[in-house]
């Protein structure tokens, strides 16, 4: 039988073209800022930046702004968050002078300012406008769709401040961190105050790493790499799970919920996600159909806490 696999056409991969901005990374004075994203960040990435409220995640955006400023590159920051001058009030304690900052939430006009810079932080993801009318989704959608391609498109890279859920997961579903090639997470360690722990948990172009902050009076001091205690490894690695279980109990059906499908989602092997689908079956939030390749699951009408 005729399956016309005879028209699909493969390219040996030392044969692609690799574009030069792969090559080429936004880099502050600060070493121990850059090594957070790897070796700096890639020109036309994009990422999310997460926390509680009051954790940092604004303070760490400014300096980080303020820091490829001074390096000569081409910043914007926009807010839909604080007014300016309140946000200049807040620039002065951590000495923020040079950043240039607006408060344009309208995605359309977001769109023609991407060309003219290297990189762009919007604060923050939620706070988005546009005048189309469009329920919650397709808002969401249009925002992500247009965004990260103008981005990728003009070698401008994207910082989305994101809020969060008390449960941990970011505030109007998971589409965003799901797009975007870096997802970061700052967090307090207890009993120290200023201890801040910024783990970069998804890199496409770099490895995924731990790094420490101290919050000072002057904001953050970015230190190095951070090694998590065995038992906060395991408390991350458990809370993870709770969050990936609770996110795939709110997958549309259709399409089916299947294993390439849950490893699509959350960037993780074969193996990964089958035990976390393994896992749901016996929590009974999830009931299995098919056996091997051919297996799917659908969420069990019973309400289970997970």
């Amino acid at each position: 039988m005729n399956l016309g696999f005879e028209t699909v056409k493969f390219t040996k991969v030392s044969d692609v073209v690799i574009p030069d901005t792969f090559f080429n990374r936004l880099e502050t004075p600060v070493e121990a800022l850059n090594a957070i994203f790897g070796t700096g960040i890639l020109q036309g990435s994009t990422i999310t930046l997460k926390a509680k409220p009051g954790v940092g995640k604004t303070t760490f955006a400014l300096i980080l702004g303020e820091q490829l400023t001074n390096a000569g590159y081409k910043v914007g920051f926009t807010t839909g968050e604080e007014d300016v001058r309140q946000l200049a009030y807040n620039c002065q304690r951590i000495k923020v002078v040079n950043l240039n900052v607006s408060t344009i939430t309208d995605v359309d006009v977001i769109l023609t300012m991407i060309p003219t810079l290297d990189f762009l932080v919007i604060d923050s993801f939620q706070s988005l406008t546009t005048v189309l009318e469009l329920n919650s989704r397709a808002r969401i959608k249009y925002f992500i769709d247009h965004l990260v391609k103008k981005a990728k498109d003009h070698n401008c890279a994207l910082l989305f401040i994101v809020q969060e859920n008390r449960d941990g997961t970011i505030k109007g579903g998971t589409t965003l961190p799901y797009a975007v090639d870096v997802n970061i997470d700052i967090t307090k360690v207890k009993g120290e105050n200023d201890l801040r722990i910024i783990d970069n948990y998804k890199n496409r172009f770099g490895q995924t790493i731990c790094h420490e902050g101290r919050m000072t009076a002057t904001g953050l001091e970015f230190v190095g790499e951070y090694e998590l205690p065995e038992d906060e490894k395991k408390g991350k690695k458990d809370s993870v799970k709770v969050v990936r279980k609770q996110e795939i109990l709110t997958m549309d059906e259709p399409p089916l919920i299947t294993v390439e499908r849950v490893m699509e989602a959350f960037d993780i092997k074969n193996q990964s996600a089958k035990l976390l689908l393994s896992e749901m079956e016996t929590d009974k939030t999830l009931k299995k159909y098919g056996r091997g390749g051919e297996a799917i699951w659908k969420i069990n009408e019973v309400e289970v806490e997970v």
